[in-house]
């Protein structure tokens, strides 16, 4: 086990039983990446808001809220 474990499992310790949702280490983690993840998600549907191609701006608007339910 390494610091960062040992650091995650203290607390852990410190705040009590995660239950079925796992270690506090992973759900840190996967908060992390989801973060990042939606921070991408927002950037294109921002792009996307801003394109003026062929397509209506409701089509445009409707292509970015797509985009956006992708979030977790």
């Amino acid at each position: 086990m390494n610091e960062e474990d040992e650091a995650f499992e203290d607390l852990a310790k410190r705040q009590g039983d995660w239950g079925l949702q796992g270690s506090r280490k992973h759900q840190i983690l996967r908060y992390a990446e989801n973060a990042e993840r939606n921070a991408v998600i927002e950037e294109v549907a921002q792009e996307l808001d801003k394109f003026a191609g062929p397509f209506g701006r409701d089509t445009v608007q409707s292509f970015a809220a797509f985009v956006r339910r992708m979030k977790k």
